[in-house]
Parts: C-alpha cells; structure tokens; sequence
C-alpha cells in the first residue's frame, strides 16, 4: 500500500478562506462536489498512472457532514497517488482497475472556541480488486491567525479484511496517517500553502514511515466555485528504502458547493 503512495499531499481542506470553498462541515442542505486529477511524475512513471477522483460531500445539518469519496486527499489527508476513483491509463499504464476504490465518510464539528475541530470516520474499500476494506478514525484541525492558518488532520484506518496471508504475512495494513499544512491567504481570492506530516503502517512503523513535502495554490472563483493544484515529493524522506525527490506528483482539482 506505501509503495502506492508516492504523490502524497499538501491540502486536505479546501483553504483557509471561507471564499475559496468549505469548511470542516458544510452547512445544512448544501453539497459540495471536488474532483481531482491525479497525475504520477515519479521517475519512470510519469503519466502512470492519470485518474479522475470524484467526492461528493452533504450537509445534514450545520455540524454534521456525510460524504462520498474516491481521492486518497479524502481519505488519508494527503494528496495521494494516482489511481483513486476513475482510473483513466488501465493497466498497462499504472491502474490497479479502471475502478478500485471507495469509501463513505461522516464529520461532526465539535464546539472548541478558536480551534476548528470535527471528529469522524467511515468505511473505506481501499482495494475491491484485493478484496481490502477498512474502518476510519480521525480528526479535522484548524487554527487560524489573520491570513495564517494551521490544519492537522490524524487518521487511522484500521484493516478489517484480508489482514494476514497463509504464511502470516500481512496484506491489508492498519495506517496512520498525519498530514500538518500552513497557508497563507495572499489576497481574498488566492491561498498558498505548504505541508508535510508523517505516514505509515502500524505494524513496523520504525522502518516503514515516510514523511513528505509539498506546496499547493488555490485560486477562489467566487464564494462557490475553487481550483488548485499542488506538486508533491510523496515520501522525501523516511525509514522506508525508498525516499526521496524521485517520487512525486502532481494534482489539479476543483471544487463547487451548491
């Protein structure tokens, strides 16, 4: 699964500014539709693969959020590899399946003051073709300072298929998941930013963990309508064997409440 990893991201909240899309919730009756565009560029595999990875969000009420969700963006909090939802190369040209993965996801803003936090979780069929199926559990985080802010979101996705081998080895790995990003709101319309955090399996984290680095724009249309986009090194450095600046990508997304 971290071999897949490798465009991993910089955004997990649309931006810091109520213009450029939603927050930790929506509010009641509105819905929000993101669609991603994933592209590999790690070293002799760019273009492979390119997938789109639709998440459709609704507000049941002004605290609580449900969602549909393809993107590894939705799932993990960071902006992860190619492949998710509508894989468009097949599988010559990276694609587990032309559709691999889904999931369904519930946030529930929780009163904090300053700090914007909503707990939640879902289910997540993070490989159909493998037959891998897992639980969520996480946080959304932000703290913001003028035109500064701070998002974290923790996550842990607890395997719940497929856990073991004949031999024992394992197969559906129980993840953690910490992405960390600062923005900065240069003017009303526009957001920058930069990120990292920490990833990996539970099991053998100390040799597995990866840490990645990666810068996003965002441009708000208007207070429905955002686009933006982000180049990462997915696991630039990390206990795993493979880090480096060889491993990175690309995504380009929009983003439109109704």
């Amino acid at each position: 699964m971290l071999r897949s990893l490798v465009i991993a991201a910089v955004v997990f909240t649309p931006v810091a500014s109520a213009l450029a899309g939603p927050g930790l919730t929506l509010p009641k009756g509105k819905i929000n539709v993101a669609v991603n565009a994933e592209l590999e560029l790690s070293v002799d595999k760019v273009a492979k693969p390119l997938s789109l990875s639709p998440d459709v969000s609704y507000g049941i009420t002004d605290a609580l959020t449900v969602a549909l969700v393809h993107s590894r963006y939705a799932t993990t909090g960071f902006r992860a590899a190619a492949g998710g939802g509508l894989c468009l190369t097949g599988t010559d040209g990276g694609c587990v399946a032309a559709y691999n993965n889904v999931g369904v996801e519930g946030w529930h803003r929780v009163p904090s003051g300053t700090l914007a936090v909503a707990a939640g979780g879902g289910l997540h069929a993070t490989n159909l073709d493998a037959g891998f199926y897992a639980a969520k559990l996480g946080l959304k985080a932000r703290y913001t300072s003028g035109l500064l802010a701070v998002n974290a979101l923790p996550s842990v996705l607890v395997a719940m298929t497929e856990r073991e081998d004949a031999t024992g080895a394992r197969l559906n790995q129980d993840t953690l998941w910490v992405p960390v990003q600062l923005t900065y709101r240069a003017v009303d319309a526009v957001t920058v930013g930069v990120g990292s955090g920490i990833k990996g399996p539970l099991s053998g984290f100390g040799d597995a963990w990866q840490v990645p680095l990666g810068f996003m724009g965002l441009y708000a249309i208007d207070s429905a309508l955002a686009v933006g986009a982000s180049f990462t090194f997915g696991q630039i450095v990390g206990g795993a064997d493979a880090t480096g600046v060889d491993y990175r990508g690309a995504q380009a997304w929009v983003s439109y409440t109704m």
